[in-house]
């Protein structure tokens, strides 16, 4: 028997973790629209990628849970969409740190949209 309470809350943390990766693309847009995202628009964008990465990781640790609890998902690509999740958006932040890149806000943006892309198939693989 599926236990729907903890099924829900790994999806409830999901549902987080695509708002927090929508806010990442909004403020990657506000900090490429111009010559290069001010201190302020990088520490918001760096905070959201902390908040993202949180929210990631505690859907990953309930979804552990679910394995155990509910059984595995309907697609194994779901672990592989899962770690994309969770390293998409910190990583387009390092790349864009080691470049010393004035176009940190298109990186960000790119990375919200392959971690909202990784989401997408996780809500698809995960039934």
């Amino acid at each position: 028997m599926a236990d729907p309470v903890i099924a829900q809350a790994h999806a409830w943390i999901a549902v987080g973790a695509a708002i927090a990766a929508v806010a990442l693309g909004v403020a990657g847009l506000v900090g490429a629209r111009s010559s290069g995202p001010t201190g302020r628009v990088r520490r918001w964008i760096d905070r959201i990628v902390l908040g993202l990465l949180g929210l990631v990781v505690a859907a990953a640790l309930v979804g552990a849970i679910v394995l155990l609890v509910v059984g595995p998902p309907s697609d194994w690509l779901h672990l592989l969409y899962a770690a994309i999740a969770l390293l998409a958006a910190p990583a387009a932040r390092l790349i864009a740190g080691w470049r010393h890149s004035a176009r940190v806000g298109l990186w960000m943006t790119a990375g919200s949209l392959v971690t909202l892309g990784a989401l997408l198939r996780l809500w698809v693989t995960g039934g």
